[in-house]
C-alpha cells in the first residue's frame, strides 16, 4: 500500500474515531440523565445537566483525540 493512502486511511479513522466518541459520550449522557430524570420524576433537569456534561466530555476526546495527532505528526516529522 502507498504511503499517500495509508495515510488517508489512518486520517480517515483519526475522523470515524472522533465521531463515535462524540455520539457515545452524548449517548451516554442523554441516557443517564433520562435513568435519573424517571427514578427520581424530576423531568427534564437530569436530562439537560448529563446532556451538557456528555457535550463536554465528547469534544474533550476530540480535544485529545486531535493532540495524539498532532504529536504523532510531530514525531515523524522531527
Amino acid at each position: 500500500m502507498s504511503t499517500s493512502n495509508r495515510q488517508l486511511f489512518q486520517s480517515l479513522a483519526m475522523v470515524s474515531s472522533m465521531g463515535i466518541s462524540v455520539v457515545l459520550a452524548i449517548g451516554i449522557g442523554v441516557w443517564f440523565g433520562l435513568t435519573l430524570d424517571k427514578w427520581f420524576s424530576s423531568k427534564p433537569w437530569f436530562f439537560y445537566i448529563f446532556l451538557f456534561i456528555g457535550i463536554a466530555a465528547g469534544f474533550k476526546n476530540v480535544y485529545v483525540i486531535a493532540g495524539r495527532e498532532i504529536r504523532k505528526s510531530d514525531d515523524t516529522t522531527s
